[in-house]
């Protein structure tokens, strides 16, 4: 932990600028949960699908919690989140740039789980929203893949947002075995459905088509998920 300051300064450190004139793209992608990890894996895998069809190359910021990256990679605590908001804010062009937030996770009904060492906080709506708005970044991408993701819609949804979630307010998503690389959600929408030439909301239509005929065998076939 005391490293933690020197580690997120390197990552906002490496930032490349905003281009004049230009629409730059940054991201923030966050695995919250410590003891699994698919959250890692889709994390990483999600920032690369991310990357072959937006300009986020040498634009982005990890916060993992995981012990095998706590050495070399922030750790996804609140404090973290608001930073690397605070860095990304920085930098960006406030009128045309956009940021992508990726969070996969736990979740429940109060926001994204952030494992601890020594606790479990949720990142909530109201923590995400509050960090845009502090920075004036109001061009933003949103994608949660955790239970009851869909609770950070109403907070953050606008003229200028994009939420995309793996589950409404009510209800669970699935897939988060710690053998798979993916979680239902995170395999349908970057892997099959985010290519290069597909915007994020046709991939996402995609992608719940396919998550919906994946339900459909799996229930049929009285598997239990």
């Amino acid at each position: 932990t005391q490293r933690q300051p020197a580690l997120l300064q390197a990552e906002a450190a490496a930032l490349a600028p905003h281009h004049k004139g230009e629409t730059d793209v940054y991201a923030i992608g966050i695995a919250g949960w410590a003891t699994l990890d698919v959250f890692v894996k889709e994390v990483d895998g999600g920032l690369t699908a991310i990357g072959r069809v937006l300009p986020i190359k040498d634009r982005m910021i990890r916060l993992i919690n995981h012990p095998a990256t706590a050495a070399y990679v922030p750790l996804a605590t609140l404090r973290n989140f608001q930073d690397a908001v605070h860095d990304i804010g920085k930098v960006l062009g406030k009128d045309n740039d956009v940021l992508v937030l990726f969070m996969t996770s736990h979740g429940d009904r109060k926001g994204v789980a952030l494992q601890l060492p020594t606790q479990v906080i949720d990142l909530t709506p109201q923590d995400v929203a509050a960090a845009f708005k502090r920075e004036g970044i109001k061009n933003r991408v949103v994608i949660v893949s955790a239970c009851f993701s869909g609770i950070f819609v109403p907070p953050l949804q606008d003229a200028n947002t994009i939420v995309l979630t793996a589950a409404d307010a009510t209800h669970t998503s699935f897939g988060c075995a710690p053998e798979r690389d993916w979680t239902y959600f995170g395999d349908a929408f970057f892997r099959q459905s985010l290519q290069p030439g597909a915007d994020f909301q046709d991939s996402f239509h995609h992608a719940q088509i396919l998550i919906d005929r994946k339900s459909t065998r799996l229930n049929s076939s009285h598997i239990t998920i």
